[in-house]
């Protein structure tokens, strides 16, 4: 953050005050629902994939678990483990089952499902940054060498989700440096038991075309939604950016995001980066920076917010529900 504010400073705080108060409000809202309308798109292409495997959590639950998702992803940046573990811990005690392997191939065909429209506008805005605009070579070059790592690791992911003996060396080596750190025996036959589960999970997925089809759809509203934001943000300054312009930018913020560089949020490296490719595209520097601030407004501080209320009243929900699980148990024994 103390990098962050002499960027400011360097930037010129007046003058980003100055693009500040000309926000539209009415456009502003409208980015704030565009942004909960993301998360909620998100959250039914996660649905359309849990239905499959007869989870029957509420919408407003998955709703709420793809908030805190994004809140546990936020405050430990971690590649987006910690937010993924998060989901799978809500969907097993709201549904009130113990699958790992099914809540584990829901999440993981669901990541696999969400990257595709970021991809594809990923390449849209490379083009259009190519040939369209005057984007500098770094920012070419920096947007194209982020898009091929996450190609890269999303093509390794998929290999772990279907290919027989990838996760299962991935996990032996984990279990191996648990037993030698913690000094503890690991069952390594259950472990066994639970990828080869996993792995019919996941092939039993990709068989039903419907429900692929139907949470691919939700998945790009869901990036168009998060996209969208951007756009309406500088509308709301007075400012036309193109939608294809945004993709590419968007790619590399999402890219920072997830590295685990103890930076929640990426904050300050994120803002600073997406303020200097905004203004590499020709947008005015004052008003990229401020445009910049009101998308992490929005869609880092808000939705964390929210997203920490929407974690709490789920451990609060299931906590209920345990307590009134062991109170019954104990009326049905006799105590």
């Amino acid at each position: 953050m103390g990098a962050y504010f002499l960027y400011l400073y360097h930037v010129g705080f007046q003058d980003v005050i100055s693009s500040l108060k000309n926000v539209n409000l009415t456009l502003f809202v409208l980015a704030v629902l565009l942004a909960l309308m993301g998360v909620l798109c998100d959250a039914l292409a996660w649905r359309a994939i849990a239905l499959k495997f007869d989870y029957k959590v509420p919408i407003w639950d998955i709703f709420l678990i793809y908030m805190s998702c994004n809140f546990m992803n936020n405050l430990i940046p971690s590649g987006s483990f910690s937010g993924e573990t998060a989901r799978i811990y809500f969907l097993e005690k709201l549904d009130g089952g113990s699958r790992i392997d099914r809540s584990s191939a829901t999440v993981a065909a669901t990541r696999i499902i969400t990257a595709i429209p970021f991809f594809l506008g990923t390449v849209i805005g490379l083009i259009y940054l190519n040939l369209a605009t005057d984007a500098p070579a770094w920012a070419l070059a920096t947007c194209s060498a982020i898009t091929l790592i996450l190609l890269f690791l999303n093509a390794a992911f998929f290999g772990v989700c279907f290919a027989d003996d990838w996760l299962e060396r991935i996990i032996f080596t984990l279990v191996d440096f648990v037993e030698r750190l913690f000094h503890i025996h690991v069952d390594r036959g259950q472990c066994s038991r639970i990828i080869d589960r996993f792995h019919e999970s996941m092939k039993m997925l990709a068989e039903h075309r419907r429900t692929l089809f139907i949470s691919v759809f939700w998945a790009v509203a869901g990036w168009l939604s998060m996209t969208m934001v951007a756009v309406i943000v500088f509308r709301s300054m007075g400012v036309s950016v193109p939608l294809r312009a945004v993709f590419a930018v968007y790619a590399v913020m999402i890219f920072l995001q997830m590295l685990p560089l103890f930076l929640p949020g990426g904050v300050g490296l994120v803002d600073i980066v997406m303020s200097t490719l905004f203004t590499a595209i020709g947008l005015p520097m004052h008003s990229a920076v401020a445009a910049t601030i009101i998308i992490r407004l929005i869609q880092l501080w808000l939705l964390t917010a929210l997203g920490g209320l929407a974690t709490a009243y789920l451990v609060k929900k299931i906590n209920h529900d345990d307590l009134q699980s062991m109170t019954k148990n104990r009326v049905a024994k006799g105590f």
